[in-house]
């Protein structure tokens, strides 16, 4: 007996903004650019499915994961 895979989380426009912290009109002007990916549209409503978000999101954080200051030279020099 197989087991079915569990269908994905849906997340509404409102979840989403919250997610990313922004706005109704910046997640619409992402959409449109298409820098965010479009909603599934179920009649009037738009739905993204939650791991489309996170992974989203993931991709935009990896610059700032990956960030590290830059070693300031001769500071070490200056003490000795």
């Amino acid at each position: 007996m197989s087991v079915a895979p569990s269908p994905p989380k849906l997340l509404s426009k409102l979840a989403v903004m919250d997610v990313l912290g922004v706005s109704d009109r910046t997640l619409e002007k992402l959409v449109k650019a298409r820098q965010f990916p479009p909603p599934l549209r179920l009649g009037k409503h738009a739905r993204w499915a939650e791991d489309v978000v996170l992974k989203w999101l993931e991709l935009q954080l990896e610059p700032q994961t990956k960030w590290e200051p830059p070693k300031r030279a001769g500071r070490s020099a200056a003490r000795s």
